[in-house]
């Protein structure tokens, strides 16, 4: 009987994007890129351990159309390497192609730190930066909210959707267990790794030039370090480079452009820089604690 092939769905992959972190399975390559100009290339591809089609790559199965779509048969490979385990299924069985999917997620999930003690219940987030929320949710196993973007451009452009779209995104942050490293006042830029997650308690601050939309000028700002936030610490800076598409209300867009304010923040750290003594991060929520009135 020929199989009839089925289209992943948008969900799964959400899911599997998220839970490999953008990188390669086997490689750890980073599969999602923008470039200088805004330009934006995905440099990976959805990869079926048992093939979709009988005839393809592992494909002698009983799994059926449904299942060979289903998140539990697919895992993120660049294109390099998903041409490697199709071509030489013997030295890439579909033991093998799990155990490695596993050993990966693990190494994602490695980033994660310890689960975050104190911290208040988030109750207003300024700044959600979507694609990274889904990434940190699945590591911590908590249920991805299910955002509906449409045409639109930026978190601002959904309007009152925007409301609950926040409110999905603080459920997350709200979840019982929550894992990250977190900042202290002693905190030495030798403690980051890329990779790890950062939790920052209500801490100062400041911000400079943040642009209002996203446009190929923000890349190049953040490499002048511009369009940024940052906090300092004893004899280092961490800077977050913001991406104004993620900001969610006009009012956070103001405090953000304000040069100086106090907020909560959950980062992605992207570089350490010993020699500038400097750690770039990528902003996963930028919020305020619910005060209790």
């Amino acid at each position: 009987m020929v199989l009839q092939r089925v289209k992943l769905s948008e969900a799964d992959r959400r899911h599997i994007i998220a839970q490999s972190g953008g990188c390669c399975n086997k490689c750890k390559t980073r599969l999602f890129l923008e470039n200088a100009f805004g330009e934006r290339a995905r440099l990976g591809d959805d990869a079926h351990i048992v093939a979709a089609s009988e005839d393809g790559p592992r494909g002698e199965s009983d799994l059926g159309a449904q299942g060979r779509a289903s998140l539990k048969n697919v895992m993120l490979l660049c294109k390099n390497c998903h041409a490697e385990v199709d071509q030489q299924p013997k030295q890439f069985p579909v033991v093998s192609l799990l155990q490695m999917r596993e050993k990966h997620y693990d190494w994602v999930e490695s980033f994660l730190g310890d689960v975050v003690l104190k911290r208040p219940p988030f109750h207003y987030l300024s700044y959600i930066n979507v694609p990274r929320a889904d990434m940190y949710a699945v590591a911590n196993s908590i249920s991805l909210p299910q955002p509906q973007l449409g045409a639109a451009k930026s978190i601002r452009d959904l309007g009152i959707v925007s409301g609950r779209l926040m409110a999905g995104y603080v459920s997350v942050l709200n979840h019982d267990d929550l894992y990250a490293n977190e900042f202290s006042g002693n905190t030495a830029l030798t403690d980051l790794q890329v990779g790890e997650y950062w939790y920052s308690s209500e801490a100062t601050f400041r911000s400079k030039k943040i642009l209002d939309e996203y446009s190929a000028a923000v890349p190049q700002a953040w490499k002048k370090q511009e369009c940024i936030i940052y906090r300092k610490f004893n004899d280092w800076r961490l800077v977050c480079m913001i991406d104004p598409r993620w900001m969610t209300t006009s009012t956070a867009s103001v405090t953000l452009s304000s040069g100086i304010f106090k907020t909560i923040a959950l980062v992605h750290i992207a570089s350490v820089d010993l020699t500038s003594k400097v750690a770039m991060a990528s902003p996963i929520f930028l919020g305020a604690p619910d005060k209790g009135f």
